[in-house]
């Protein structure tokens, strides 16, 4: 698609190309300076105009007189299955399979429900052969029943299917693919906090707005992910574990089999708590640590004490049967050298899951721009991330979008571990394909965000960019009509080296940070190595800084142990 034409966003809280109030843009200092398009008549993924090294050069692994293995697939291996699926009648067919039929399971639902199952009924199994058999087809070597637990007896999965087959049945197959309802959606569930973060995206407060949503609104809104079928939640804040809504929300999302987790700081857990939340239908605990260092944590987490509380609410997650336990770690300067050991320690707590989570200057956050990472700092925290996945002993997801092309070509092709989205990964071929489609960045396009009081944003961290609110309108109507849509879901209107990259598909960048320095949510992601240049003139102006000595600017792969256990 073209340029989207720029008189259109007029509105200050929708306008892409103007810089929301909460964001380092919008800082006395930015607003003085011009936000030009940033337009470049060259449209080449091997221009460097916008940093040292490009996309192209970096595939072709022209780098440090070496050279970058892509694997024997290639970057651009193209399954049979693509082509496939972007046929009229397949599309046809699978708009049919997933039409809606009121209360009844989907078309799809019964033939994934019947697949292998002796309780079938036979007239089912009869019904449904020729889709059985491409199922035994498509499964490959893993022996059918494996697969029928992963598939039918996981409803999550099952859920995201249908929404995939409703989006290529009416959009075809797109790259990045574009979604009739959002795959994942976190929702902030309260402002209220007992902590002061210094890096808090959501500035939250020790008391709840007073336009929260109530809990018959909120319920509400969870019928609504069911009716159109979001397969996860994620429930976050401020400290979820302080809502009174937490465990009513929890449990109407179980009727509909939605996947759901919660974010918290910790501090709050207990076996009692614990408890009820796996009565509610919880499956995982992703908990934040700043630190292997309990003081460090703790001064930037604004109470003292709170890292024992985090890691004894985390050992309690982890000894609950029916919980999995995630770290999660927010990585800036101050922390950026203790991530292998972070890693290590998460490992030795019994974490199913390290999650790494971009720091964004936002909310709170945009007080301590300074101590964002350079992107050639990211490019060695991707690169650890990478090879701890590879390893397989902890499962890695990452915010940081570029992760998707560190293993599309650092990862052995076709059995490597690929980052199909920041929510999770998988290996082998079909991943790769995965990939491509889900596509890094999913904000506004595969995720969405549901503030306290109702408002609906892409991200958590673009907390200004409002596409509506769900008092005034359904969820998936704002998912779809919002005005951000079309440069959410383009790729070809992107500024920078984002817009000419060869691994857009794949990656996209983060659309969060190049909305928070450039006030422009499609400007180029500056924390990208192939934008080291625009970092560069981030650095001259003042607003961001390179690696200084009093800094680690070097990460190594391996871990000291270091920390309490």
């Amino acid at each position: 698609m073209g340029q989207t034409d720029p008189s259109k966003w007029d509105r200050a809280d929708v306008s892409y190309v103007t810089a929301a109030m909460h964001s380092c843009a919008a800082s006395p200092a930015r607003r003085e300076q011009s936000h030009p398009r940033f337009d470049n008549s060259d449209k080449s993924p091997y221009r460097t105009q916008d940093g040292e090294l490009s996309s192209g050069e970096y595939i072709r692994g022209v780098r440090n007189g070496g050279r970058a293995a892509a694997g024997s697939l290639g970057l651009h291996y193209h399954h049979w299955l693509e082509d496939w699926l972007g046929r009229s009648e397949v599309r046809w067919v699978l708009g049919k399979l997933a039409q809606d039929d009121g209360d009844a399971p989907t078309s799809l639902e019964r033939i994934i429900a019947s697949y292998r199952n002796p309780s079938a009924r036979r007239a089912e199994r009869i019904k449904y052969w020729l889709f059985h058999r491409f199922i035994d087809y498509m499964r490959g070597d893993v022996d059918a029943p494996t697969f029928r637990r992963r598939l039918a007896g996981h409803a999550p999965t099952v859920r995201g299917l249908v929404i995939v087959a409703r989006s290529i049945a009416e959009f075809g197959l797109t790259c990045p693919q574009r979604f009739t309802a959002p795959l994942f959606a976190v929702w902030n569930l309260t402002n209220r906090c007992n902590l002061t973060c210094k890096h808090c995206y959501q500035d939250s407060t020790t008391n709840p707005p007073a336009d929260e949503l109530a809990l018959d609104e909120k319920l509400s809104v969870v019928d609504q992910m069911g009716r159109v079928y979001v397969p996860m939640l994620a429930l976050s804040g401020g400290e979820p574990t302080l809502s009174g809504d937490l465990l009513p929300v929890l449990r109407r999302a179980q009727r509909y089999d939605i996947h759901t987790t919660i974010a918290t700081n910790g501090t709050t857990m207990t076996p009692a708590l614990a408890n009820k939340l796996v009565e509610a239908g919880l499956r995982y605990v992703e908990i934040s640590l700043d630190s292997v260092d309990p003081d460090r944590h703790d001064a930037f987490r604004g109470v003292a004490g709170m890292w024992a509380r985090a890691v004894w609410g985390a050992k309690t997650v982890v000894a609950t049967e029916g919980l999995r336990l995630g770290i999660a770690m927010c990585v800036h300067r101050g922390n950026f050298h203790e991530l292998g050991d972070m890693i290590a320690f998460a490992e030795r707590i019994g974490a199913s899951c390290f999650a790494h989570f971009n720091f964004i200057p936002v909310g709170r956050g945009a007080k301590m721009v300074h101590d964002d990472i350079t992107p050639s700092q990211r490019e060695q925290l991707l690169a650890v991330l990478n090879a701890k996945m590879q390893e397989g002993r902890i499962g890695i997801i990452s915010t940081a979008p570029q992760l998707g092309r560190i293993c599309l070509l650092g990862a052995p092709a076709g059995v490597g571990r690929v980052a199909c989205s920041h929510a999770g990964s998988g290996s082998g071929v079909k991943a790769r394909v995965v990939a491509k489609y889900l596509g890094g960045c999913g904000a506004g396009r595969t995720y969405v965000c549901i503030e306290p009081n109702g408002d609906v944003t892409p991200c958590v961290y673009l907390p200004h960019r409002v596409m509506g609110n769900v008092r005034e309108a359904p969820l998936v109507d704002i998912f779809r009509n919002s005005d951000l849509w079309e440069v959410l879901n383009d790729r070809d209107d992107r500024l920078h080296h984002c817009e000419v990259c060869a691994l857009r598909c794949y990656c996209g960048g983060c659309r969060a940070r190049a909305d928070a320095y450039f006030g422009q949510l499609h400007a180029g992601d500056p924390g990208c190595i192939f934008n080291q240049k625009h970092w560069d003139k981030l650095v001259a102006d003042g607003v961001a800084v390179q690696e200084s000595q009093s800094t680690p600017d070097q990460l190594e792969l391996s871990c000291t142990g270091r920390g309490v256990g």
